[in-house]
C-alpha cells in the first residue's frame, strides 16, 4: 500500500494524460547519488498535443519535469527540486558526450514545473516569480528564464475547462469542484474515462488506509458515486471480452494464477457460460474447483 496516495494519483494521472504525446517516466532516477524526479516528459515531435489537455498541453510542448505537491511547497523543497533539475541537465550533457553527439541546446533541456495548491507571496517574490499570461491569466509563474523553472499555483487558476486537469490535483473545494466538472463531461470526451479511472483508484487506496484526514473522508464520499458509475458502465457494456477479462481478474484473486491453458479455456466460453462461471466462482476455493467446473462442460 502506498504511503503517499495523492502523490501516486498525481503522477499516474499526469502520466496517463501525457503518454500519447511523448515519453513519460515517473520516479525517474538521476545522478550518481540516486535521486528521483516525479515525472520526466519528453514530447514526441511527430505528435501534436491534444487541445483537450488545455494548460497541461501548453506546458507539455517542451521537455519538462513535474513535481506535484499535495500541500503548499516549502522553500527548501523548491531548492531540492531545482537541484534535481540541474542534476538531470548534467546527466544529459554527459550522455551526449558518451555518445559523441552534439551537446543539447538550452531550448532542448527540460524545464521544471512545481505544482502546488497554494503558495505565499513571500516565496514567489523571493524567487522573483512573475505571472506568465502567455499560458493562462492567473496561477502560472515563471522565474528568470535562465533557471528554466516555473510554478503552477493550482488554487489561483481560473475555473475554466483549460485548467481542469491541474485543478483536479488541488485540495478541498478546488479539487471537489474539479471532480464535479469531470463527472459532467460528455461521455465521449477523450480524457473523461481516464480521469474517472484514476479517481476510482484513489478511492480504493484511501479506503485501505487505517487513518484518514477529515478532508480525505470528504473526498472519499464524493468519489463513491463516480466509482459506482464506473462499475455500472463496465457492466452495461455487456461485451463478452469485458466479461471475460473481469472474470479472469476475479479468478486470479480468488484461486490464484491461472495457467495459460486455463485462461484460454475461460476465454473460449460463450457469454452465457461466462455468466454461469461468474456465479459458480463464488464457491471456488482452489484452482481444482475451476478445473472441475470446466471439465464438466465437456
Amino acid at each position: 500500500m502506498t504511503r503517499f496516495p495523492h502523490d501516486e494519483f498525481a503522477k499516474g494521472f499526469l502520466e496517463s494524460l501525457l503518454s500519447p504525446f511523448g515519453k513519460v517516466q515517473t520516479s525517474f532516477k538521476i545522478g550518481s547519488e540516486v535521486r528521483e524526479v516525479d515525472i520526466y516528459f519528453q514530447p514526441n515531435p511527430q505528435v501534436e498535443s491534444d487541445l483537450a489537455l488545455g494548460l497541461l498541453g501548453k506546458l507539455a510542448k517542451n521537455s519538462l519535469i513535474f513535481e506535484p505537491f499535495r500541500n503548499p511547497v516549502k522553500t527548501q523543497q523548491i531548492r531540492f527540486c531545482m537541484g534535481k533539475l540541474y542534476d538531470l541537465h548534467a546527466d544529459l550533457f554527459r550522455e551526449s558526450k558518451r555518445n559523441k553527439q552534439p551537446e543539447p541546446k538550452d531550448s532542448e533541456l527540460p524545464c521544471l514545473w512545481i505544482l502546488t495548491p497554494t503558495l505565499s507571496e513571500a516565496i514567489l517574490d523571493g524567487y522573483g516569480a512573475k505571472l506568465a499570461p502567455e499560458f493562462t491569466p492567473a496561477g502560472v509563474y515563471l522565474v528568470n528564464p535562465s533557471y528554466k523553472f516555473g510554478i503552477v499555483v493550482i488554487h489561483q487558476l481560473q475555473k475554466t475547462p483549460e485548467t481542469l486537469w491541474f485543478r483536479l490535483l488541488g485540495k478541498g473545494n478546488v479539487q471537489s469542484e474539479a471532480i464535479v466538472e469531470v463527472a459532467k463531461l460528455p461521455e465521449n470526451h477523450p480524457c473523461r474515462q481516464n480521469a474517472l479511472d484514476w479517481l476510482g483508484n484513489l478511492k480504493v487506496i484511501l479506503e485501505s488506509r487505517e487513518v484518514l484526514e477529515p478532508e480525505e473522508r470528504d473526498l472519499m464520499m464524493q468519489l463513491s458515486p463516480l466509482y459506482l458509475e464506473k462499475i455500472r458502465a463496465a457492466e452495461s457494456l455487456g461485451r463478452q471480452e469485458g466479461q471475460c477479462e473481469l472474470l479472469l481478474r476475479l479468478l486470479n484473486r480468488r484461486v490464484g494464477s491461472l495457467s495459460p491453458e486455463m485462461q484460454d479455456q475461460v476465454k473460449a466460453l460463450t457469454l452465457a457460460r461466462l455468466e454461469e462461471l461468474g456465479e459458480a466462482l463464488l464457491d471456488f476455493t482452489s484452482l481444482t474447483d475451476l478445473e472441475t467446473w470446466l471439465n464438466q462442460l465437456h
